[in-house]
């Protein structure tokens, strides 16, 4: 089982892109989890998928543009 889904963002042509990993983060986003907690500045949050996982969204590069990419973590299953 997946355990962690790091996003990236690639440089194409001068423009920074989102990788596979990115897309596939906004589309577990919006029909997979659901927010159950909430850091108070919001950049950190639990999530609860279908089968009752719990995973953890965190941006790790935040001194980048809008937060920097996604990171999704499994804690438990």
């Amino acid at each position: 089982m997946i355990m962690e889904i790091d996003g990236k963002w690639i440089e194409i042509n001068g423009a920074l892109k989102a990788d596979s990993n990115c897309k596939l983060i906004a589309e577990m986003l919006q029909n997979d989890l659901k927010v159950i907690e909430s850091s108070e500045d919001g950049w950190t949050q639990k999530l609860e998928g279908k089968n009752n996982e719990i995973w953890k969204l965190t941006y790790p590069q935040s001194h980048l543009q809008g937060g920097g990419p996604p990171k999704l973590t499994l804690i438990n299953e």
